[in-house]
């Protein structure tokens, strides 16, 4: 709630992705509750049983800059390829997936031709539950992946804006230097990736 507020205050939009329904629900009854927003018009939800027509008018309604969308929570499942949503420049995954694809192509319905925004990108991962190992076991998946299929001609020049992009990142800093917020953050990973310009952010959290 506190990073989606952030968020708010400097005019980006969030995408929250979850392999699953429950979680999902609970995030937009905390939000319309918190912000006292309404569903269908501050907060959207995309879900796999909306049809073709829904889930355009969906789509639409928050890439447009003029309208009062702020926050997507979507199915993982149900964003797949070919999905545009670039009117988000944040990306949370509420959980880990064993294939590093299915995640990849999450995070690239915000970062596509279009996006005009540095896309962050973060990985909420709670201490001392099964998804801290999967992660890194998901992730040393997809470094090896990047390292047979990468190009090795690629210019450094793609480093230096990743690295640059890290200290622009003024929600997480935020967040983490924060008196009362900074306390739940147990370690932070930053994984810039050298394949794209996507910032990508592990938050482990007690």
């Amino acid at each position: 709630m506190e990073f989606i507020k952030l968020c708010v205050v400097i005019k980006e939009k969030v995408l929250v992705f979850s392999q699953y329904i429950d979680p999902l629900k609970l995030i937009m009854k905390h939000l319309v509750n918190w912000f006292k927003w309404t569903e269908g018009e501050e907060v959207l939800y995309m879900h796999g049983k909306l049809e073709q027509k829904q889930r355009q008018t969906l789509i639409n309604e928050f890439n447009d800059p003029k309208s009062k969308a702020k926050v997507l929570l979507a199915s993982t499942k149900a964003c797949s390829e070919g999905i545009n949503l670039v009117g988000a420049s944040r990306v949370i995954l509420l959980d880990v997936v064993w294939n590093p694809a299915v995640e990849r192509q999450a995070i690239s319905r915000a970062y596509r031709i279009g996006q005009k925004r540095i896309v962050y990108t973060y990985h909420l991962v709670a201490k001392g539950t099964p998804e801290g190992p999967k992660y890194c076991k998901q992730a040393q998946k997809d470094r090896i992946s990047e390292l047979v299929f990468a190009c090795s001609s690629r210019p450094d020049k793609g480093k230096e804006k990743i690295a640059e992009a890290v200290t622009e990142d003024k929600v997480l800093d935020t967040m983490v230097k924060h008196l009362k917020l900074g306390d739940m953050f147990d370690n932070l990973i930053v994984q810039p990736k050298e394949a794209d310009l996507v910032e990508g952010f592990s938050i482990l959290m007690p």
